[in-house]
């Protein structure tokens, strides 16, 4: 699975061999009196924006800013996604002298015609990249459009901010705060009676078949492929839709970031077999005291209550071993809220 040809046709409206003054993007007029009221009359002058596609130079970029606290903050990561979709990145950022004090980390998505985060809109976690959050207002502000920026993480201070009110709510992010508990019956009191009861009760179903249960290393590509597999088929219409996994290049996304990048952070596949039966497989991820668990497919047809033993599995298996944060990403399905603490996070879409 190689680097696909990159696209290098640009975008409508597009100047990257540029160096463009900040003055450009925000003269100082009636319309833009906001920014040099904003403790930023006196530093706009000099700053410059830059817009990077060397990929090299995005990555020296992304190293500068990222601070590592998520699986998506990596660029092993983000930059499995570039492998499989190839789209061009644009780096936009602002320079002061010839220190980056802000970054957009971009690409652009020919197919769906529109700006992105660098890695897809399937990534979360995301930020503006900034050396102070004053500076957030100009990236917005230099934001090249159509664009479309999802799962972004938003503080206080932000929300006071007057580009927060054009940003709408995103899918929450499903995630559990592990650090208080000590064990999973810890956990399930947490949970309303009912989903705990159904939680304990398909435990302990599929538990008396008397399960095998494998934790194998990523690196066996056999073992993708049966993932692959185990989801395409459990999701096969699931709601009138498809697994994503049937379309070539997310499911090459999958295989290059879970899989072949995995390094500074361990990739690991959970396997549940009953009755030489393979019933369910799930994705788990490790990095630093975060457990996630992305992706999975199970045999529900077969073993009713299979995908609730996962879930207790996971939980049982990240409290022995210590992590503080279990994190099922973003999209609910109509069931992971029944299990997982919702967080809100935020959309902006900016159109030409």
């Amino acid at each position: 699975m190689d680097i696909l040809e990159v696209d290098t046709s640009e975008p409508p409206g597009t100047n990257i061999n540029l160096t463009i003054p900040l003055l450009k993007y925000i003269p100082k007029t009636k319309e833009n009196r906001y920014f040099y009221e904003n403790g930023l009359s006196k530093i706009i002058p000099r700053l410059i924006v830059k817009v990077h596609t060397n990929i090299d130079e995005c990555y020296e970029l992304w190293e500068k800013f990222t601070p590592k606290k998520s699986l998506f903050d990596l660029w092993d990561f983000r930059y499995g996604w570039y492998q499989a979709y190839g789209c061009k990145p644009y780096f936009y950022t602002i320079y002061e002298k010839n220190k980056p004090i802000a970054l957009l980390p971009l690409w652009f998505d020919i197919d769906k015609q529109r700006y992105e985060w660098f890695g897809s809109d399937w990534v979360e976690d995301c930020y503006f990249f900034v050396s102070d959050e004053k500076f957030i207002d100009l990236l917005i502000k230099i934001a090249p459009t159509p664009i479309e920026l999802n799962a972004i993480e938003v503080s206080e201070a932000m929300k006071q901010k007057p580009y927060f009110q054009t940003m709408e709510l995103d899918y929450d992010k499903n995630i559990k705060d592990l650090s208080t508990y000590k064990s999973i019956d810890d956990v399930l009191h947490t949970f309303h009676k009912k989903d705990r009861h159904t939680l304990r009760h398909d435990h302990n179903l599929i538990d008396s078949y008397d399960p095998k249960v494998i934790m194998i290393p990523s690196s066996d590509k056999n073992v993708f492929d049966r993932f692959v597999k185990m989801n395409t088929e459990r999701f096969d219409g699931y709601n009138r839709e498809d697994s994503d996994l049937i379309i070539p290049k997310r499911r090459n996304a999958f295989y290059q970031s879970f899989v072949k990048n995995s390094g500074l952070y361990k990739t690991s596949f959970m396997e549940i077999h009953i009755q030489n039966h393979l019933a369910a497989i799930d994705i788990i991820i490790e990095y630093k005291d975060r457990y996630y668990i992305p992706r999975g497919g199970n045999d529900i047809n077969r073993f009713k209550g299979i995908g609730n033993y996962m879930i207790y599995l996971e939980y049982e298996d990240a409290i022995k071993r210590g992590f503080k944060l279990i994190d099922c990403l973003q999209v609910d399905y109509g069931w992971k809220h029944r299990y997982f603490d919702r967080r809100q996070v935020y959309k902006m879409v900016k159109k030409p």
